[in-house]
């Protein structure tokens, strides 16, 4: 269950904002990480179906191959087009890992400032890959992503991605969204209604847990997305629920069945293979992979290195990380954040020192970069590396 006292939190948390923190500054020399002016970009409302095909278990398909390129082409001026039924498979081949894990759910953020990361995601489009739960969306829609791919090693968090595209695609405006949550007996069998549907292609074992966890969650989850909602930075919304046009861009990628949820491990054998696989099969590289700070809880095995290395990239792809300011060296944002620095590294570099054997994780990785002077602060709470020669 979600606690309604850490839901408080993080609604007080989210109302805040970071003071004195300047814009990131422009890294010299060519080639290097450039961060993109924030600029609220509209995204033309489209007429999104009530009911969508339900996306996110997998399809049982041939192996994808290099020869079966279905590109997925960029994104029209009046917004995202549906996939075609050959890129929808593409998306849904392959395998992934069943994990149902026994800790604590994290299926809300305690990040409380993504918008620090804005400047350096505008426009990277391509395919996004991200673990944990509704900041994606918010991230995606910032990075005008074509594909989304969400990772996680918790089956209940997958799970609730689908919940959420459910309701995203019965709900025409984030207040709206928002109310599918609400306690009345007629909302909460309309809800049920609708998920019933969305999920319909899910097991049985697995439509009923889903069903399960929001009936028991419900208020904590509507507290929790309220505070999303209402997230601000002055008279900008910042998330998905807060700015319209991002939310309608994610409406968007779900009509469009451009999304798929997927139970995986990071450093697991089946799910990153898969998507790595669909990336290219699609014709698209990797341009953003969303990591939180799962590398705190793992090492780089030769499985993690092998499904990193494995990703399609390109110059201009990013990783983006958060490092709990318990470890030396790493200041958060301070007011509206006191836990995280958010950190952009060029996915080519990241690639590349997954390479070196001496970088057995995340701590040794950093140790190496920051001897090598080759990240700066450009502002309280923000790292970025400089991009490769």
């Amino acid at each position: 269950m979600i606690e309604l006292r850490r839901v408080a939190v993080v609604a007080l948390l989210l109302a805040g904002g970071c003071q004195g923190v300047k814009p990131p500054v422009q890294v010299s020399g060519a080639g290097e990480l450039r961060p993109v002016a924030v600029v609220a970009t509209p995204v033309e409302a489209v007429a999104v179906p009530a009911v969508v095909e339900p996306v996110g278990s997998p399809v049982v398909a041939s192996p994808v191959v290099a020869s079966s390129v279905v590109a997925a082409g960029p994104v029209a001026a009046g917004g995202l087009a549906p996939l075609s039924a050959e890129q929808r498979a593409l998306l849904l081949a392959g395998g992934e890992e069943r994990i149902f894990s026994k800790r604590e759910h994290f299926t809300v953020s305690n990040e409380y400032r993504h918008d620090l990361w804005f400047p350096y995601l505008r426009g990277l489009g391509g395919v996004y890959v991200g673990v944990a739960s509704d900041q994606n969306y918010t991230l995606m829609a910032v990075a005008g992503s074509e594909i989304g791919y969400l990772i996680d090693l918790d089956r209940q968090v997958v799970h609730l991605h689908r919940v959420y595209m459910a309701l995203i695609a019965a709900s025409e405006d984030p207040d709206g969204f928002l109310g599918r949550f609400g306690a009345s007996a007629a909302v909460r069998r309309e809800t049920r209604g609708l998920l019933e549907a969305g999920l319909s292609d899910m097991s049985e074992r697995d439509r009923a847990a889903a069903l399960e966890f929001v009936e028991t969650n419900r208020e904590a989850l509507y507290e929790y997305l309220k505070a999303v909602r209402n997230t601000r930075r002055g008279e900008q919304g910042v998330t998905w629920l807060a700015d319209p046009a991002l939310y309608q861009y994610i409406r968007q990628m779900v009509a469009g069945g451009r999304l798929r949820p997927i139970n995986g491990n990071l450093a697991g054998k089946t799910a990153m293979a898969t998507i790595a696989a669909g990336a290219r099969a699609l014709g698209q590289t990797v341009k953003l992979l969303y990591l939180s700070n799962a590398e705190e809880y793992l090492y780089y095995t030769p499985d993690f290195v092998a499904n990193v290395r494995g990703l399609p990239a390109d110059p201009k792809s990013v990783v983006l990380r958060t490092i709990h300011d318990r470890f030396e060296g790493w200041e958060s944002c301070g007011d509206g954040d006191r836990r995280w620095n958010y950190q952009v590294q060029p996915l080519v570099d990241f690639q590349a020192r997954l390479g070196e054997r001496k970088n057995t994780a995340r701590t040794a990785m950093l140790a190496r970069a920051n001897e090598e002077r080759v990240i700066d602060r450009v502002a309280r709470g923000v790292s970025v590396f400089k991009s490769p020669p």
